[in-house]
């Protein structure tokens, strides 16, 4: 699984999380992270 840091945008690995204590960006130590979304996009079909 893979994260973004939502203030200085760098991708961010479940190991490298796993080494800090708690959950913040190895780079800028901010807390908020997103979880990075597939590149597959849902095709819905029309009713």
């Amino acid at each position: 699984m893979e994260y973004v840091c939502a203030k200085c945008k760098t991708l961010i690995t479940q190991e490298s999380l796993n080494q800090l204590p708690g959950i913040k960006c190895p780079a800028c130590g901010h807390r908020i992270l997103y979880k990075k979304r597939p590149p597959v996009i849902k095709k819905v079909k029309a009713i």
